[in-house]
């Protein structure tokens, strides 16, 4: 078309003209044919459990699988899978590991990652063998809509069809959410093979996992996926396992081997009135009078197998609880699929007691949180012992913190002086108004250069690490063996004194080895292989969060990350280490690692029962550094020691003997604030902070004055080791548990080392 004096009109196009439309149709046909075509992407993405009518049930701060399904195009794809969320501050974490698409197919992937909000959005790309990316998905886009579980709110995943277990929400004390007040408990159910997790981080979120084993799929699939959740019971799970007419099939699974009794076949019981004991049902009997017999697996050897019988008809045990390392297994020997058991009134009663919940510290019925006590500390923003150890973490020698009143009163000076200042001084001295090109940015260079060489003397020019070491051994079952199963926790602040990329491994190491093996690897870049974790060692390094609602806490919505980019696990499909981790100048990082694996005895016993709750016997110190502050604890009883120096036999009956919540209480001062709003002497004891996370369980309180909750620290608390009679040695050692390697590190990193040792001890027979 041309403009001519009448307004537009149409003009012939030339040949030209026609050739190039052609050609530009001939290419919008091919691009559509192509695009008709099979495209290389993704179909669904289904995030952590379902149940109750919820689905993407996940929780905050968790290690949670994600289901990835795949499409192919028309090509193979080999490629890597990425998948990305946010951590506990908004900054993107990224897993990666590789894949391979046939044409035409839509494999499953399954990718674990942690994320660190209510809300995050989760990405996924596919990247090809050069890095670009081909194909990209969100939560948003893929219809996901996530269903949260906070740190402070309860997770159980049942599996086959126990009847009850949501009947423990309408419990006094428990609600399905916030607005009933109590404990929020979400109930989430495993109905496939597909659903279950085959890494036993995937159940990092459970607070306890029942088994109904009278699913056959359930129990054909526990042949593969059966290790990861025995090892997540190894590792400070709890397992509630029910076996009825399937016993067979649960003695020849993988299961098994930790189970607290022997399955011996089935017998006939007139009555099951023993379970109403221990639910402490007084009205709705299990079996009334004039029921059928009822049958109830056998259950054989249980002292042999260091199992508890919690419930029993006569001689006949109905529910045993035993230990597996450092989790537990309870063992139900009926049918919870099927009558009686199936229309008991009270069998969420039942299951409150097998499972062993607890109302969280602070809840009570009405949902009301106390102030008084230990609950001083919501007052000041912080409600969970695990906020209290980043602020422990947080308190760097020589690091000084400028109070946000002296930073606000600096402010308002330099305010006034490039204004009021800068304008009386040139009007009634200089009186030249014209100079204010010239005095105003020397008074912003000035400030600016005042203020950096002030936060260098105040801050320092040093890396410096903070860092607290949790070392478990289980020498129940060591015998003669001169090593145990082990497992370890590290936590630890990074203070950086530049703008940094930091890559952080852990790598667990004797105890006993001088703390001074904390190094720096400039070297150790992205890409780069560094030192790996022994043969038999499994390593997790990831972020810390804490369960608070404000800036930075696990609580609260989405985060805005202020750094240029995000970190990635490695190697694929692994966490063994992080790399990239921004930390700005003069500013933290919280970051953890729990690693498993195998450690030297630490310590020899021969601890035996006196009455009900008592211990004889020595406890020697195998290690080459003394252990400090050392404690025997058993039961509600704990024994102190004083210092156990190396190869010295101590005896347990002649030293201190007091209840473990009063030791626990005493030891609070010096890590909770008092009234001053510091805690005693000054500094957060790391050491005794670290023995109430230990024992958290044991710790008493009246309903105004509780213990502040551990959520998601939860694993550290052996309390339940303790109720099954399990003899326990602590103390504080001068060593680390593992080394910490810090990549692209300016200089070798100042670390203030602290270092608690627990060992579970075995326990002879009485005497006589």
């Amino acid at each position: 078309m041309q403009r001519g004096r009448a307004g537009w009109q149409v003009r012939r196009p030339s040949w030209v003209v026609v050739v190039a439309a052609a050609l530009v149709g001939a290419q919008g046909l091919t691009g559509s044919a192509r695009a008709a075509g099979p495209v290389l992407g993704f179909e669904t993405l289904r995030v952590g459990f379902s149940g109750n009518g919820r689905s993407n049930l996940f929780k905050a701060g968790a290690w949670t699988p994600v289901w990835v399904q795949l499409r192919g195009g028309a090509e193979r794809f080999s490629g890597t899978l990425e998948l990305e969320v946010p951590d506990d501050d908004g900054t993107p974490t990224v897993v990666r590991q590789p894949v391979e698409i046939a044409p035409l197919d839509s494999p499953q992937a399954v990718v674990y990652t942690r994320p660190g909000t209510r809300n995050p959005e989760i990405t996924v790309r596919l990247l090809d063998a050069r890095g670009r990316v081909v194909a990209r998905g969100n939560s948003a886009n893929l219809g996901v809509t996530l269903d949260p579980v906070l740190s402070e709110e309860l997770l159980l995943v049942t599996l086959g069809k126990p009847q009850g277990v949501e009947q423990v929400t309408g419990l006094p004390g428990f609600a399905v959410d916030k607005s009933a007040g109590g404990t929020v408990l979400t109930v989430a159910r495993i109905e496939s093979a597909g659903q279950m997790p085959s890494h036993w981080y995937g159940y990092d979120a459970a607070d306890a996992v029942v088994i109904d084993t009278n699913d056959r799929e359930l129990m054909t699939t526990l042949a593969a996926r059966g290790p990861a959740l025995v090892d997540w019971v190894s590792r400070g799970g709890h397992l509630v396992v029910a076996v009825g007419g399937n016993w067979q099939a649960v003695r020849d699974s993988e299961l098994s081997p930790i189970l607290p009794a022997v399955l011996a076949g089935q017998e006939r019981l007139i009555t099951l009135d023993g379970l109403d004991t221990f639910a402490g049902s007084t009205s709705n009997a299990i079996t009334p009078p004039g029921s059928p017999p009822a049958l109830v697996t056998k259950l054989d050897q249980v002292e042999a197998r260091g199992g508890k019988v919690l419930a029993a008809v006569g001689p006949v045990p109905l529910v045993v609880r035993g230990a597996h390392h450092f989790g537990r297994v309870t063992l139900v020997a009926v049918d919870v699929d099927q009558k009686p058991f199936s229309v008991w009134k009270d069998r969420g009663q039942f299951w409150l007691r097998a499972i062993d919940l607890h109302r969280r510290s602070g809840d009570d019925a009405s949902g009301a949180v106390p102030l008084g006590g230990a609950g001083r500390l919501y007052q000041t923003g912080i409600r969970d012992l695990s906020s209290q150890l980043r602020q422990a973490l947080e308190q760097f020698p020589g690091v000084k913190l400028v109070p946000f009143g002296w930073v606000a009163f600096f402010i308002f000076l330099y305010i006034l002086l490039i204004g009021p200042g800068d304008y009386l001084f040139l009007k009634k001295v200089v009186r030249r108004m014209e100079l204010t090109w010239v005095t105003f940015p020397l008074i912003v260079l000035a400030v600016s250069l005042a203020a950096y060489l002030g936060a260098y003397a105040i801050k320092g020019k040093e890396l410096r690490v903070n860092k607290l070491d949790v070392l478990d051994i289980d020498q129940t079952s060591a015998g003669t063996a001169e090593s145990a199963p082990a497992r370890g926790s590290t936590f630890f602040n990074v203070f950086s004194p530049q703008n940094r990329d930091y890559d952080v491994a852990v790598l667990p190491q004797p105890v006993d080895r001088p703390a001074a093996s904390e190094e720096a690897a400039p070297g150790f870049k992205s890409g780069d292989v560094p030192a790996r974790p022994a043969a038999g060692s499994e390593v997790l390094v990831s972020w810390m969060g804490v369960p608070e609602s404000g800036f930075g806490g696990m609580g609260g919505g989405g985060q805005v990350g202020f750094t240029a980019g995000g970190y990635g696990y490695h190697p694929p499909g692994q966490f063994e280490r992080i790399e990239g981790v921004r930390i700005p100048i003069w500013s933290t990082k919280f970051l953890t690692a729990r690693w498993s694996g195998i450690a030297p005895l630490a310590a020899a016993s021969d601890l035996v029962p006196v009455g009900s709750d008592r211990l004889a016997g020595t406890v020697t110190n195998r290690l080459a550094v003394p252990m400090n502050e050392a404690i025997v604890a058993f039961g509600r009883h704990v024994y102190e020691l004083g210092t156990l120096a190396p190869g010295v036999p101590v005896r347990v009956e002649l030293s201190r003997d007091r209840q473990l919540p009063g030791l626990l209480k005493d030891r609070s001062k010096t890590y909770l604030p008092g009234p001053d709003g510091s805690a005693q002497g000054g500094r957060i004891n790391q050491a005794n902070l670290a023995l109430a996370l230990m024992f958290h369980g044991s710790q008493g309180g009246t309903a105004g004055d509780r213990p502040l909750p551990s959520d998601p620290l939860r694993y550290l608390d052996l309390t339940g080791l303790l109720a099954l009679d399990h003899p326990m040695l602590v103390g504080r050692v001068d060593g680390a548990a593992a080394r910490l390697v810090l990549g692209n590190a300016p200089s070798p990193p100042r670390v203030e080392q602290t270092t608690m040792i627990r060992v579970v001890l075995p326990l002879g027979k009485p005497p006589g």
